[in-house]
């Protein structure tokens, strides 16, 4: 479950560096855009960022906390749904 949530977050920044509609939306409302353009749901508790850095669009955890549940996920744990209806995302460092 992890890669396919790993190809689909870099799919979507890949995408946005090179769409400049999809890279303001990103930036703009980087929860947002992740649901509608992978349909994975942001827990309301992750405090996702998108930022550039060198001309490149990025996600991040606001200052850099990892929430406790993505800890579980990338440690291990399948918790996370890509359907729309339940939580998946991970943050860039």
């Amino acid at each position: 479950m992890t890669n396919k949530i790993t190809f689909a977050i870099d799919g979507l920044v890949a995408n946005a560096n090179n769409d400049a509609d999809l890279r303001a939306r990103l930036l703009a409302d980087p929860s947002g855009t992740i649901a509608a353009e992978t349909g994975m749901t942001v827990p309301a508790d992750w405090a996702i960022i998108a930022r550039e850095n060198d001309g490149k669009v990025e996600l991040a955890f606001e200052n850099d906390e990892l929430p406790a549940d993505y800890l579980e996920l990338v440690t291990g744990g399948d918790s996370v749904s890509n359907s729309g209806t339940g939580s998946g995302c991970y943050g860039i460092d």
